[in-house]
């Protein structure tokens, strides 16, 4: 839909893509936003930025987020609507799901619900009442979260993130006398995948290998539901199982969900065939977005 160059700053991105997908919460509709790509292109600087602080012009796409969503709350709060807004954060390291929150809680399982969709069994939620409040919970999760130093990146992400935010807003109606309660509940999904990588080029080896080969295979399960979603043959089965991402965002893949996929390339030249693969994989993913909205 959009493509934005060195140029671009945070603010425009979080305006052409992030901005509708906040405000969709807050009608009720669950939102994921994920950023997708090679390692040390950008995802986490995109996401998070360096800083939380609001006045920073370079906080991502999670700080600005969370300061729509709480200046939406403080202006439409009154004696007959009052919110409710609940933060859990959580990592996928080698296929094994843990509460970054909580960290004695590991290997957590997903499970699926008619009411909640799929869901993390004993995740931790922790009730927010401020930006603030989210800013710790995020510096919390942030220093438990796997990283490592490769050739490509300082500070590569060793795990995918997901940061989920759920904002319930009760509102009371008064038609002649007779009152009626209307609840809304929305959920964002705020996802920093762990970079692809290319073992000759980042030099990992020992541990490192050993992630790399859980990332890559994670990310390729995910590049192959969107494609079995967008076959043109339809296929009858889509392969979330193959992993613990695919299948933590199955209602988001699937329809069930507004999504938005940013995809992070490479200038770099010996990054251009990953770059061709990301944009081919965005161009797919957009095209089944738009065919379920017609």
């Amino acid at each position: 839909d959009y493509v934005f160059d060195t140029e671009s700053t945070q603010q425009e991105v979080y305006e052409q893509t992030a901005k509708p997908a906040v405000f969709s919460i807050l009608e009720g509709y669950n939102s994921t936003i994920f950023a997708y790509g090679q390692t040390g292109t950008g995802k986490t600087y995109t996401m998070e930025g360096f800083t939380y602080n609001n006045t920073d012009p370079q906080r991502g796409i999670i700080p600005r987020s969370i300061e729509e969503i709480f200046n939406y709350i403080e202006m439409y709060s009154s004696s007959d609507t009052k919110f409710m807004v609940r933060a859990s954060y959580l990592q996928i390291y080698n296929e094994s799901i843990s509460d970054l929150l909580k960290p004695e809680k590991i290997s957590l399982q997903i499970r699926e619900d008619k009411k909640k969709g799929v869901f993390v069994e004993s995740l931790s939620e922790w009730a927010v009442r401020s930006p603030s409040d989210i800013y710790t919970l995020l510096q919390r999760g942030a220093s438990v979260r796997a990283t490592a130093c490769t050739k490509m990146n300082d500070v590569s992400s060793r795990s995918h993130a997901v940061f989920v935010i759920t904002v319930e807003q009760m509102t009371i109606h008064d038609n002649n006398g007779e009152q009626s309660t209307q609840i809304k509940v929305g959920k964002l999904n705020l996802v920093d995948l762990a970079g692809s990588e290319r073992i000759r080029v980042t030099g990992a080896t020992g541990k490192q290998l050993e992630e790399s080969k859980k990332i890559n295979k994670s990310l390729s399960a995910l590049g192959n539901v969107i494609y079995a979603l967008t076959d043109n043959k339809g296929r009858s089965h889509i392969p979330y199982r193959d992993s613990k991402l695919t299948r933590l965002l199955e209602d988001s893949l699937g329809g069930n969900c507004k999504t938005t996929m940013m995809a992070m390339i490479s200038p770099a030249h010996d990054s251009f065939n990953e770059s061709v693969s990301f944009i081919n994989l965005a161009i797919y993913f957009t095209f089944r977005k738009k065919s379920e909205e017609y």
